[in-house]
C-alpha cells in the first residue's frame, strides 16, 4: 500500500499517460500528464500557454491531483484524476463533480487502491445510480480501484 496519497501520483501519471496515448495519441498533437495538486489549474494553463483554449481559465481556482492535457490543432481537452488513499466516499465524488462542472474535462477519474466505501458502492452498484457520475451529457466520472501490484485498474471492482 501507499503511505500517503502523493506517493500514488507517479504510478497513476504513468498509467494515465499510457491510456491517453492509446485512446487519443493518433489524433492529438501532444499529451501531457502532470501532478497538479499543489497549484491552481489556471496556473498550469498559463505555464503550458493554453489560455486561448480556455477563455474562462482565470476562474479555474481548483486543485485536482493529476491533470491530463490532450492538445490538438485547435483545442485542448482536459482529464482530471482525484486520488485517495482511503476508501472512496460520496464526499470524494462530490468534490470531483464540482471540479468537473467548472472546467469541463472530457472525463474525470476518482481512484483509490482501497476501492469504494460501502455507501458509494451501494449507490452505484446495488441501486445502479450511475446517473450521478454524469456531470454533463456524455461526460462522466469513472470510479476506479487501483491495483498497485499490477500498476493497472482492478476492473472487476470499478465503475465506468
Amino acid at each position: 500500500m501507499y503511505s500517503n496519497e502523493i506517493e500514488m501520483y507517479p504510478d497513476i501519471i504513468v498509467w494515465l499517460k499510457n491510456r491517453l496515448q492509446g485512446e487519443f495519441g493518433k489524433k492529438a498533437k501532444k499529451i501531457t500528464v502532470l501532478d497538479t495538486h499543489d497549484s491552481d489549474l489556471s496556473n498550469f494553463i498559463m505555464k503550458l500557454n493554453y489560455q486561448k483554449f480556455f477563455p474562462e481559465f482565470t476562474t479555474f481556482k481548483i486543485r485536482q491531483d493529476i491533470t491530463g492535457f490532450i492538445e490538438y490543432e485547435n483545442k485542448v481537452d482536459l482529464v482530471f484524476v482525484e486520488c485517495k488513499n482511503a476508501k472512496l466516499t460520496l464526499i470524494n465524488l462530490s468534490q470531483l463533480i464540482g471540479y468537473s462542472c467548472i472546467a469541463l474535462p472530457i472525463f474525470s477519474i476518482l481512484i483509490a487502491p482501497q476501492g469504494m466505501g460501502t455507501t458509494l458502492n451501494k449507490l452505484l452498484t446495488s441501486f445502479n445510480r450511475k446517473d450521478v457520475l454524469e456531470f454533463r451529457p456524455k461526460r462522466k466520472i469513472e470510479v476506479l480501484k487501483w491495483d498497485k501490484n499490477k500498476q493497472d485498474i482492478d476492473y472487476m471492482n470499478s465503475v465506468k
